[in-house]
């Protein structure tokens, strides 16, 4: 149960840098080399950047107590909680086609965690 959790961490933190790297670009006009290298020393890119760091070491630290085949079909769970986060924060509307596809998600990963 122990792995499980962290493996939810993990997946929560991957989920939060993607959040951070969408409200950094957002709005941005990204067109040249320059422009980019701009973004990548703005604050909320750069926090997006330290928290992926982490969010690496702890899935070594994972990937050190658990079997791959085990700890990556977690990781799918991020698609669900991007789209909830996308309508909630940034207001996106969902098309009914990707919430089917998210609900297959999460049984696929129902059914290799728990099955």
């Amino acid at each position: 149960m122990k792995n499980i959790f962290l493996c939810l961490i993990n997946t929560l933190m991957m989920v939060c840098g993607q959040v951070l790297f969408k409200l950094g670009s957002n709005g941005k006009s990204i067109s040249s080399f320059s422009d980019i290298i701009a973004l990548l020393f703005s604050p909320i890119i750069l926090l997006a950047l330290a928290l992926y760091g982490c969010t690496t070491l702890l899935w070594l630290y994972i990937l050190s107590k658990v079997k791959i085949s085990f700890a990556y079909p977690i990781q799918a769970l991020a698609f669900p909680i991007v789209l909830i986060v996308s309508g909630l924060i940034f207001k996106e509307e969902i098309p009914v086609n990707r919430w089917i596809g998210v609900v297959v998600i999460v049984i696929g990963v129902y059914i290799s965690i728990f099955r």
